[in-house]
């Protein structure tokens, strides 16, 4: 999912979702509207998926730190669940010359937290899809407009489930600290160089 579709989602979310609140009537309903939050976030994280090899040209290992950034969209219902959205990009670079893998990725999420005071821990799921690119060089490329040899492009959709923990500590009543940690998994069989492994983030939510 790319960053300027989130970006207008939660613009329009400004607008739309207070709405949903009706008349600010006491409402006994467990699961009643109380409001929504959103923000973006920076992540990091580990990968390693082996040795990758191009031909005849030496293997090179597929290992390292990812970084990237997304954003994510929470509804909250009650006192404890919340359901929205979520996308994000990570990239890693490895090898001699400038390999890269990456994935942009996005969802559905569903989280329960626990009001602890001014933090809130929570654990929930992101079930959704994304796309994989792996380029991989094995020789340095040459400042020229001729093709380059020795090069493998690999470029494919998958379905992801993504289970996080993490916790919001509230700043000030409109904006929190959060933090959390992840790990994607793919649906169904996996390809050899999907971009499995934790991720932690950090970032700001804004809340309504």
């Amino acid at each position: 999912m790319h960053r300027k579709p989130l970006l207008l989602l939660l613009f329009l979310a400004s607008f739309v979702l207070p709405t949903l609140a009706g008349d600010n009537q006491p409402c006994t309903n467990p699961l009643a509207y109380r409001g929504f939050s959103g923000g973006m976030m920076l992540h990091a994280g580990w990968v390693n998926r082996g040795d990758i090899t191009v031909g005849t040209a030496p293997s090179q290992k597929v290992s390292g730190v990812p970084l990237g950034i997304g954003g994510a969209l929470k509804v909250r219902f009650g006192d404890y669940l919340r359901v929205g959205t979520e996308g994000y990009t990570s990239s890693l670079s490895y090898g001699d010359y400038g390999s890269s893998l990456s994935i942009g990725w996005g969802g559905l999420l569903v989280d329960c937290v626990l009001p602890l005071g001014r933090f809130e821990p929570y654990v929930g799921a992101t079930i959704g899809g994304g796309v994989v690119e792996n380029l991989t060089l094995t020789e340095k490329p040459a400042i020229d407009l001729l093709p380059e040899g020795g090069v493998s492009y690999r470029k494919y959709g998958v379905g992801i489930v993504v289970p996080f923990i993490g916790t919001d500590y509230r700043l000030t009543e409109r904006m929190s600290l959060t933090m959390k940690a992840d790990y994607m998994l793919p649906l169904g069989r996996a390809e050899f160089d999907f971009p499995s492994g934790p991720r932690c983030y950090v970032g700001f939510m804004f809340n309504h």
